[in-house]
């Protein structure tokens, strides 16, 4: 009986280190997305609300990722410029990832969401941007009032 029960115990962590194995190889097959990731991200026309937030030619983002810690940074005419420091997060998996910040105004007149959408294509990142805004002061029906831009871009690491 004791030698039963010492053979079942024994498959039995065998079956658990196996499964531990596994769940590491797959978690280690996982793409990263650490690395700085630069871009354009093209606009959808039908989305656009400001032309100067909006432009035709698209608007280069650079995507700064290190593990669970994430900047997001916006091209303005002196440089790379930080977006919403501090405030995006990163749920990855597999080869997909979501980046995400929602804020809001100190005084509650607006709260805006941003998400980046992200999978590995080989060596560079395929990109779907989105951006909802409620500007919660202004009059219901207001225009701009309420109002969402999205757009897609391919983005190559420019630094591991």
């Amino acid at each position: 009986m004791k030698r039963a029960a010492r053979a079942l115990v024994g498959v039995a962590f065998a079956i658990f280190a196996l499964a531990g194995v596994t769940r590491t190889a797959a978690a280690d097959d996982a793409p990263s997305f650490d690395g700085t990731w630069e871009g354009i991200i093209h606009f959808d026309k039908e989305a656009f609300l400001v032309e100067s937030s909006t432009p035709a030619a698209g608007l280069p983002f650079r995507l700064d990722i290190h593990g669970a810690v994430v900047r997001v940074f916006i091209r303005e005419d002196h440089g790379f410029v930080e977006a919403k420091p501090g405030a995006f997060h990163i749920a990855p998996v597999s080869a997909n990832a979501v980046i995400f910040a929602t804020d809001a105004a100190p005084d509650d007149s607006w709260v805006e969401s941003w998400t980046f959408t992200v999978t590995r294509k080989g060596d560079s990142l395929f990109v779907e941007y989105s951006r909802l805004v409620n500007n919660t002061g202004a009059p219901e029906g207001e225009k701009g009032s309420h109002f969402a831009t999205r757009g897609e871009g391919e983005f190559k690491i420019v630094q591991p």
